[in-house]
This record gives structure tokens, C-alpha cells and sequence, in this order.
């Protein structure tokens, strides 16, 4: 063994190797496409309950968050550490959900304030997700 470095590698500093300057871990997830992706998302599950409100459960709303998984597993390799946004997205969602709707009831009636909320919070969630992935970078 030779302690030669490939010239295609990066230079040590403080003896560890560094990586290449395209380290897919710090690649954020796609803003627009996410938020895009989670409306649109949002909005089929909304359209889906009102043709057919026996279909729509409790599982079938969730389907939002599946589809954004999907989407960064297969489209992206999104580092596991850019995850956390999910939670203060998942807060905001809820919160944006439930004083929404009851505010939205008050203003145009169940009917709206249901849908709109909903795209509204599943909106929100994807915002916050898109942008705490922004963070942490790697340590490199």
C-alpha cells in the first residue's frame, strides 16, 4: 500500500479527508417541487372527497406526507438529518388546520372552510419541511 492520494481527491485538512464540493447530503430538498408536489397532492385528496365522500377516511388524508416521502426518495437523496423540519411543519400544519377551519367555519361555512384549511395546512407543512432542510450542513 502507498500513501499516494489520487490527484482526483480532495486535500487532507487536519487529517481527514474532505469531500467532493457536490456532496449530495448538502443538497436541500427541491423548494418549489416540494410545496408544488404537497398542494397539488392536497388538492387531488380534496377533489377525490367531495366525487366521493364515503371513499375519504382518516388514512387517505395523510396520503400528503406518504407522497412527499416518496418524492424525495426516489427524485433525491435527501441526507436523513434534513428530516427534522418535518416536525415544526407538522406543528404549524396542525395549527394552521385546526384554529383555521374553525376561523374559515365562521366565515364561509363548513363546507369551504374544510378543503381550504386542509390544502392550506398540508401548504404550510411543505413550506417549513423545504426550508429547515436547508439545514444543518454537513460538517465538511
Amino acid at each position: 500500500m502507498s500513501d499516494e492520494r489520487d490527484s482526483r481527491d480532495e486535500p487532507l485538512q487536519d487529517g481527514v479527508e474532505q469531500p467532493p464540493d457536490g456532496d449530495p447530503r448538502n443538497e436541500p430538498a427541491p423548494f418549489g417541487t416540494v410545496v408544488l408536489l404537497t398542494v397539488a397532492t392536497a388538492v387531488g385528496i380534496m377533489v377525490l372527497g367531495a366525487l366521493a365522500p364515503s371513499a375519504l377516511n382518516l388514512k387517505f388524508l395523510l396520503f400528503g406526507p406518504i407522497a412527499l416521502v416518496v418524492f424525495e426518495v426516489v427524485g433525491h437523496d435527501v441526507w436523513w438529518k434534513r428530516w427534522w423540519g418535518a416536525i415544526p411543519g407538522a406543528v404549524l400544519g396542525l395549527a394552521c388546520y385546526f384554529e383555521g377551519r374553525e376561523a374559515l367555519a365562521d366565515i364561509i361555512g363548513d363546507a369551504w372552510a374544510h378543503p381550504i384549511a386542509y390544502v392550506t395546512a398540508w401548504a404550510l407543512f411543505a413550506v417549513a419541511f423545504a426550508w429547515c432542510s436547508r439545514y444543518p450542513r454537513t460538517m465538511y
